[in-house]
């Protein structure tokens, strides 16, 4: 999807409207495909707006690449040098719906996590703290040499495939 404000689509370009958003497109696609089971993909940002649908709409699973959990790299990455004092009012202002920590807790659906070993973007460490705290079933492919937008292939690829297999006849259940 494209979010509103992002991308050509029209309106100022806020994170507190991708939460809705995302929601809003979740639920067209839901009335356009008449109950069949939907499997939800975000990288990067968007994972934080695939979990927050998927914590308010039943999905049949996810695949999330490089997720980070925004406000806790803010706080830690960014914290430190400046004594939280920018840090800790900035990361507040990170809407609540795209707490990808909180909304991990709340999603049963499984899940396939895709992380970029060398990701320049999001530290791998935070890219654990999604995972570690995800309350469903999951399978977690490491994608080494990988940075943050590398395409997945080699090693990678045929255990994404086999994590596929794993995930698509649950996603029919």
């Amino acid at each position: 999807m494209n979010y509103p404000g992002f991308g050509e689509s029209t309106g100022p370009a806020r994170l507190a409207r991708i939460g809705p958003a995302a929601v809003t497109a979740f639920d067209e696609l839901k009335r356009q495909t008449t109950g069949q089971p939907i499997v939800l993909f975000g990288a990067s940002l968007g994972t934080a707006a695939a979990l927050h649908v998927a914590a308010h709409r039943p999905v049949a699973g996810l695949i999330l690449q490089n997720p980070p959990p925004l406000r806790q790299m803010i706080l830690r990455q960014f914290g430190w040098w400046n004594l939280w004092l920018l840090a800790g009012p900035l990361s507040l202002q990170i809407p609540r719906n795209l707490d990808s920590i909180a909304n991990s807790k709340a999603v049963h659906a499984p899940a396939i996590f895709l992380l970029a070993e060398k990701d320049e973007v999001v530290a791998p460490r935070y890219h654990r703290l999604v995972v570690d705290a995800y309350a469903g079933e999951k399978r977690v492919i490491s994608l080494p040499g990988a940075y943050h937008n590398t395409p997945i292939e080699g090693a990678g690829l045929v255990d994404f495939h086999n994590a596929l297999d794993w995930l698509l006849p649950k996603a029919k259940n």
